[in-house]
């Protein structure tokens, strides 16, 4: 994870040894990521790689929230998850805008014939194009943003405010069982080929796996964080199969209206896709392995360790 992956550990261990209570300090992990999101909206100057750290606290938050569930009332759950959830789309344009350019422009690096092809040269112009009038519109339309911003501040008072309680692993477990399940049921089969569809409902599930691992990961650093790379991993195998399906689309697009000629092009893409979903559906498989309860059990036990150890250093 890196030096912002030891921020992280860094800070959710704080809230939890300070909280004295997962809840508590999911609570606390909640509202620092939307907070941080917020303030990062507010620079004028916007640019792509803020909006990839937005959407990452954005999506860290959510998973603080689902962690949360079992103890929220429904309400509050639902719309404190709609508030998030509409932040993150507010910013996929702009997000899908740098991920198609990116995409593209590594698949022409590795390959000389895509360099040497004018129509791939043609549709990387119109994705830069489509990029640079995405980033003038943020900044001539800051009401958008700021009305975003408003609803993440929002929601940072109301979630001092949320009940709670003084919960462990009575609360953590089943919310991280519930988790693990979903992506666990979502795997694909490798027989027919999985839809882009399913790979990226799945990628969403093993996301929000990884980042309740990268929550938990301070209390069995390296077992955990082991578990959090390996969803990490495997979250961005989906990725990039999921970043060459829409630049795909995007070429089928020009295509049809341009008469152009992009079907190398086309070919390289899905043969790396062909390749990144086997690649993907053989981590799901190993990953995945465990059961539900036996793969929750082993958190509980790791959980226990650590509370214990922490209860004896405070004497």
């Amino acid at each position: 994870m890196g030096i912002a992956g030891d921020a992280f550990r860094g800070m959710v261990r704080k809230s939890i040894e300070a909280a004295r209570s997962g809840t508590q300090a999911l609570r606390r992990v909640a509202r620092h990521f939307t907070r941080r999101a917020s303030r990062a909206l507010a620079s004028p100057d916007l640019s792509d790689a803020a909006v990839h750290d937005v959407r990452k606290d954005l999506k860290r938050s959510r998973t603080a929230l689902r962690l949360l569930r079992p103890v929220l009332a429904k309400p509050i759950y639902r719309r404190e998850e709609r508030v998030l959830r509409n932040a993150a789309h507010a910013l996929n344009a702009a997000r899908d805008a740098r991920v198609l350019t990116q995409t593209l422009r590594s698949l022409r690096r590795n390959r000389r014939a895509l360099r040497r092809n004018t129509d791939v040269t043609e549709l990387l112009h119109a994705l830069e194009a489509d990029q640079a009038e995405l980033r003038r519109w943020l900044r001539e339309h800051p009401a958008q943003l700021a009305r975003t911003r408003r609803t993440l501040e929002q929601l940072c008072g109301r979630a001092a405010h949320w009940r709670v309680g003084n919960h462990g692993w009575s609360v953590l477990g089943p919310a991280m069982k519930r988790i693990y399940h979903a992506g666990r049921r979502m795997l694909p089969d490798a027989t027919p080929r999985p839809t882009d569809r399913a790979l990226h409902e799945w990628r969403k599930r093993v996301k929000y796996l990884r980042y309740s691992l990268e929550i938990l990961a301070p209390m069995r650093t390296r077992k955990l964080a082991r578990l959090a790379r390996q969803a990490k991993q495997l979250s961005d195998c989906l990725g990039a199969a999921h970043d060459l399906a829409i630049l795909a689309q995007k070429a089928r697009v020009l295509v049809k209206h341009n008469r152009v000629d992009l079907a190398p092009l086309l070919t390289i893409i899905d043969q790396q896709r062909e390749r990144l979903s086997l690649e993907a559906l053989s981590r799901g498989e190993q990953f995945y392995r465990a059961n539900a309860d036996d793969w929750t059990k082993q958190l509980e036990h790791y959980w226990s360790q650590w509370r214990h150890a922490l209860q004896a250093a405070a004497g």
